[in-house]
């Protein structure tokens, strides 16, 4: 998600001290499908790019066999 609002990027940086500043400044530049990733689940903050939706968007759930 997109954060242009200068302030909403200084409460990400206090609650998410993980990530650089660098980075989070970047955040307000982002476009469709680009994501900073930072915290426990990687190893250093990164910037990175998503790619299409692999399913067709229509709002029902997959259904997974038992």
């Amino acid at each position: 998600m997109k954060m242009s609002s200068p302030r909403d990027l200084a409460d990400l940086a206090d609650h998410f001290g993980y990530a650089p500043a660098d980075l989070l400044a970047r955040a307000a530049r982002f476009s469709q499908g680009e994501a900073l990733f930072a915290g426990g689940f990687v190893p250093d903050a990164s910037l990175v790019q998503v790619g299409r939706r692999l399913t067709h968007e229509g709002g029902s759930d997959v259904h997974v066999p038992l």
